[in-house]
């Protein structure tokens, strides 16, 4: 797979206007599949395209209306016809996020032996995180507790450049923030004001595979001479071995890149513990419960653990530490 430099669609962008004399106004990129190179467009409306060609292969799209929309056409710029996928995205709000859907989808087809159907597949895959996801607008407290989960995959990613992003599984839900080789993390961002942690179900504070535990307990203080997410998703792309992988992990996070909307949230990292779970910890588990598990009819159990209840069996921490130990 081919990692695709978003100054390609940047130089796209610049020289395109809305046609008025024909349907679209488009521009052949790097990216060539077959004999055929992939290219963006603009239609009249402004809506953008990006072209992928099918060449041979056989094809069909999902055609209802959604933020991405998908098409088989028949097109022609300058020479025979030829036959694309044609992935759009009408809502300009969201073209900044379209054009990181169309890098993900580049670098699914480069090299690929069957370009149209993977261009297909990362749509759909973006269309079901479309759907699930809040791509705009993260609260304030939600951006302090990814702040705090990214900084610690950026520890991970120095301690070891190799480190796999897909082992971030907070964004999907999963009860521990990282599944990594040795041990498990889970991470609470608290601000100025947290007296408290919030756990989600009884599996969060709980050990499996034989693996240890650490609940990582980071102070995320306001400054404004700090950093926005943002400027901490900036670092971890250049050191990350799976952009793909990332852009997928933020955008299950709620997070989306908008160039054009300054963040105003601007933090640094305060005081760091770290507490490895154990028989001890002030916790809710399966084995707490006399039955092992929930009464039916009871789900999506959270709790509130006190502070003042989890620091006695805490120790300051540094995340380099933490880290190393993680990826060894």
């Amino acid at each position: 797979m081919t990692e695709i430099e978003p100054t390609m669609l940047e130089r796209a962008w610049a020289v395109l206007m809305p046609p008025r004399a024909k349907e679209l106004a488009s521009f052949p990129l790097e990216v060539i599949c077959g004999a055929q190179p992939c290219r963006v467009a603009l239609d009249g409306a402004g809506t953008r395209h990006l072209l992928v060609p099918v060449g041979d292969e056989t094809v069909s799209v999902d055609p209802r209306p959604a933020v991405l929309g998908m098409a088989i056409r028949k097109l022609h710029f300058g020479g025979p016809a030829a036959t694309y996928v044609d992935v759009s995205c009408a809502e300009s709000d969201l073209f900044p996020e379209f054009d990181e859907v169309m890098i993900d989808v580049l670098e699914a087809v480069s090299g690929s032996q069957r370009p149209a159907s993977a261009a297909i597949g990362a749509v759909t895959r973006w269309r079901r995180l479309f759907r699930s996801s809040l791509l705009r607008g993260l609260s304030r407290q939600a951006k302090l507790g990814l702040f705090a989960e990214i900084t610690v995959l950026l520890s991970l990613v120095e301690a070891n450049p190799t480190f796999p992003v897909d082992s971030w599984r907070g964004p999907l839900n999963e009860p521990h923030d990282f599944e990594a080789a040795t041990r498990c993390i889970e991470v609470k961002g608290l601000s100025a004001i947290s007296d408290s942690i919030i756990v989600h179900g009884l599996e969060q504070l709980n050990t499996h595979d034989g693996r240890p535990l650490d609940l990582i307990l980071l102070n995320v203080v306001e400054d404004p001479d700090g950093r926005t997410v943002n400027d901490l998703v900036d670092r971890l792309r250049g050191r990350v071995a799976s952009r793909a992988d990332l852009r997928a992990r933020l955008s299950a996070a709620g997070w989306s890149d908008q160039p054009d909307r300054p963040d105003p949230d601007t933090f640094t990292i305060g005081e760091v513990r770290r507490l490895v779970v154990d028989f001890d910890t002030p916790r809710l588990v399966p084995s707490s419960l006399v039955a092992g598990s929930l009464s039916n009819g009871i789900g999506n159990l959270s709790y509130k653990v006190d502070l003042a209840a989890l620091l006695p069996f805490s120790t300051g921490a540094s995340l380099d530490e933490i880290a190393e130990e993680a990826v060894r």
